[in-house]
């Protein structure tokens, strides 16, 4: 892959252990789905080693799970494709998944509970930025999970985290810089020569206290935008055809930086028999789209995301998850959750799968920040949701999406 190429990426959680992919290891399975995703036109996966699976005691990392991680980048490899490897999966899903040693014996309401210890709790938890204790757990791990991987040739890039601030929001600026310093430097510690990205949300761009774009592209090589899974207030639509390329264009004026999409997806209506419709329960919220839609709507994100020069995108999730896992978390209460794949609950690809295998259709940008950006970096966040919002409709009018 050069600095031309437009990686074309995918998501990976097995469709009958989720989560749960690395406690319940399947070999055989994990093998014929990376074929697959060769197959389907993608040059990358992302994967998720589980912070409390790879790092249950905070000076234990399980030589068994990183033979594991090797693993999937060996069936990588064998395919020609790349590999991202996020670092601290901390959140997925709704949930966020953290090893014990990270909470604290009191409980908080929150809006995302915790998956420790097969169980979901309501644990606060402790301070990653601001903690001591912590860093040097976070350190040790990344250097035994370097040690293991580094060198090998399906190793694209590392990411640090997905979605940190969604579990442990920096106290101030400073200790968000540290935090950030210490992990990177000690990823580049056995090979500087691996990019290095991080997980940011739409809240880092309009909350205070989050990881702002222009503070952590000092020390990544990339920033990577997640796609809110639920509407978004000011958006016209959900899903949203639009919101991607934005958001992406949005973080790379703020940090300067290229930018990964990460989390693009449309969920579908389901194709099973009656007989697996049990668990099958409709919300007022629960918003599916037909496969001829997701494909369109595919298809138009997929060339905007090339048009306004992304680095690449990455699909929400390779397939629809078997409904034997519906009532695991999180797929028990977040349904929609259960519809992003591009592969059928059965393994047969859906319409949106073939759009991965052609070619854009709309031209590249001459210049990605036109007039459409029409205030500079500090009045954007005097009042950022506003900002947003206003930005947003924008951009739309200026390159006339419907």
């Amino acid at each position: 892959m050069n600095d031309q190429t437009f990686i074309l990426g995918i998501n990976y959680w097995p469709q009958k252990t989720a989560m749960f992919m690395w406690r319940q290891f399947d070999r055989s399975s994990i093998q014929e789905d990376v074929a697959t995703i060769r197959d389907l036109g993608f040059s990358c996966l992302s994967i998720f080693p589980l912070w409390e699976d790879f790092q249950p005691k905070p000076k234990v990392v399980p030589p068994g799970m990183l033979d594991q991680l090797v693993e999937v980048l060996e069936m990588a490899a064998d395919k020609n494709l790349k590999v991202m490897v996020t670092l601290f999966t901390g959140h997925m899903n709704g949930l966020n998944w953290l090893p014990p040693w990270m909470l604290l014996a009191s409980t908080e309401r929150s809006q995302y509970k915790v998956f420790s210890m097969d169980k979901v709790r309501t644990n606060r938890i402790m301070n990653q930025y601001a903690d001591s204790e912590i860093m040097e757990a976070q350190i040790f791990f990344l250097r035994e999970l370097t040690s293991a991987v580094s060198g090998h040739p399906a190793l694209y890039a590392w990411n640090v985290g997905n979605q940190p601030s969604l579990w442990s929001i920096p106290p101030d600026e400073f200790s968000a810089e540290l935090w950030l310093q210490a992990m990177t430097e000690t990823l580049k510690e056995r090979d500087d020569t691996i990019p290095i990205t991080l997980g940011l949300n739409v809240n880092d761009l309009t909350e205070s206290g989050g990881l702002k774009p222009r503070l952590v592209a000092q020390y990544l090589d990339y920033l990577t935008i997640h796609i809110p899974p639920r509407r978004v207030p000011w958006a016209k639509d959900f899903p949203d055809a639009v919101l991607p390329p934005f958001l992406g264009c949005i973080v790379g004026w703020l940090g300067n930086l290229p930018v990964f999409v990460q989390d693009f997806g449309v969920a579908t209506e389901p194709v099973f028999p009656t007989s697996d419709n049990r668990n099958f329960q409709r919300g007022a919220d629960l918003v599916l789209a037909s496969e001829e839609d997701s494909a369109q709507i595919t298809a138009q994100i997929l060339n905007r995301l090339r048009r306004f020069k992304m680095v690449g995108g990455f699909w929400k999730t390779y397939g629809d998850y078997h409904p034997s896992i519906w009532d695991w978390p999180p797929l028990d209460k977040r349904v929609s959750e259960r519809f992003y794949g591009l592969m059928r609950s059965d393994g047969n690809p859906k319409l949106a799968a073939s759009v991965f295998e052609t070619r854009p259709s709309e031209p590249r940008e001459d210049e990605v920040f036109d007039e459409w950006l029409d205030l500079p970096e500090e009045d954007f966040y005097r009042d950022p949701k506003q900002q947003l919002a206003r930005l947003y409709r924008r951009f739309r009018e200026y390159y006339s999406f419907e």
